[in-house]
C-alpha cells in the first residue's frame, strides 16, 4: 500500500490478536510509530519484539473493560510517544453461544469490551489528544451486527456488541466531525485468525453469505483500515 504516516502516532486495540498485530505492522511499514494496546503483558513484550523490526512500537497493557484505567493509558501514550493521530480498534471477544442458554455474565463480559470499552476507548483519545488537531478512529463492527449469522460465527450478545459498535461509530462521527476527527468501521463476514481456527467448525451453510465462500486474511482487513 503507498500510504505513508511519517511523523504519526497510531494506537492498536487487541494488538496482540492476529488482526491487530497485523495493522500494527502494516502501519509500521507505512512510517508510523505505534503504541500497541492489548491485555495480557506477556503477549504485549512478545509482540512488540517481533514488529520493532519494522519501526518505533510499544506495548501498554489494558483491559478495555476497566474504563477506570482508560485515562491513564492515554495519557501514559502521550507523554511517551506524542499527540494520537490515528485509533484502530482490533479488541474484542468472539464467544460461541446458543442465545437459549446464555448466562448473563458472558454477556456482560463480551458487551463489556466489544462496546463499552472500545467507546470509552475512543473518547480518551478524543478528548485528550484527537480534539485539538483532528485524527482518524477506524473501530471493528461485524457483519454480524448486521444480520443473524449461525454460530460458530457468531451469537447473541457477539452480535448485540457488534451492533452497537456500528450505532456508535455513526454517533462519533457526527460529533466529532466538528474537531477533524473521522470515524469509520470494518464490518467484516469473518476472518481467518488463530482465534477463529479454534472455534468449532461452523455449518456450510454459514459460508452461503460470502461469494467468495472463504474467509478473508488478517492483511485483507489490515489493509483496508490502514486506508481508512
Amino acid at each position: 500500500m503507498n500510504i505513508t504516516f511519517n511523523g504519526k502516532t497510531a494506537v492498536v486495540t487487541g494488538a496482540t490478536g492476529g488482526i491487530g498485530s497485523t495493522i500494527a505492522k502494516t502501519l509500521l511499514e507505512s512510517g508510523a510509530q505505534v503504541a500497541l494496546i492489548d491485555i495480557s503483558p506477556d503477549r504485549l513484550a512478545e509482540t512488540q519484539e517481533q514488529l520493532s523490526v519494522y519501526g518505533k512500537v510499544k506495548g501498554y497493557p489494558l483491559n478495555v473493560a476497566d474504563t477506570g484505567a482508560i485515562a491513564g493509558c492515554i495519557e501514559q501514550i502521550r507523554q511517551e510517544m506524542g499527540e494520537i493521530d490515528v485509533l484502530i480498534q482490533a479488541a474484542g471477544l468472539l464467544r460461541s453461544a446458543d442465545g437459549l442458554e446464555l448466562k448473563q455474565d458472558e454477556w456482560d463480559m463480551v458487551m463489556d469490551v466489544n462496546a463499552r470499552g472500545l467507546f470509552f476507548v475512543m473518547q480518551q483519545v478524543v478528548l485528550q489528544s484527537m480534539k485539538n488537531h483532528g485524527g482518524s478512529i477506524v473501530n471493528f463492527s461485524s457483519m454480524a451486527g448486521i444480520r443473524g449469522m449461525n454460530p460458530a460465527m457468531a451469537a447473541a450478545h457477539y452480535s448485540a456488541s457488534k451492533g452497537a459498535v456500528a450505532a456508535l461509530t455513526m454517533q462519533a462521527a457526527v460529533e466529532w466531525a466538528q474537531f477533524g476527527v473521522r470515524v469509520n468501521a470494518l464490518a467484516p463476514g469473518g476472518v481467518l485468525t488463530p482465534a477463529i481456527e479454534k472455534l468449532p467448525p461452523p455449518p456450510a451453510s454459514a459460508m452461503d453469505a460470502i461469494p467468495l465462500r472463504q474467509l478473508s486474511k488478517p492483511q485483507d482487513v489490515a489493509n483496508l483500515a490502514v486506508f481508512l
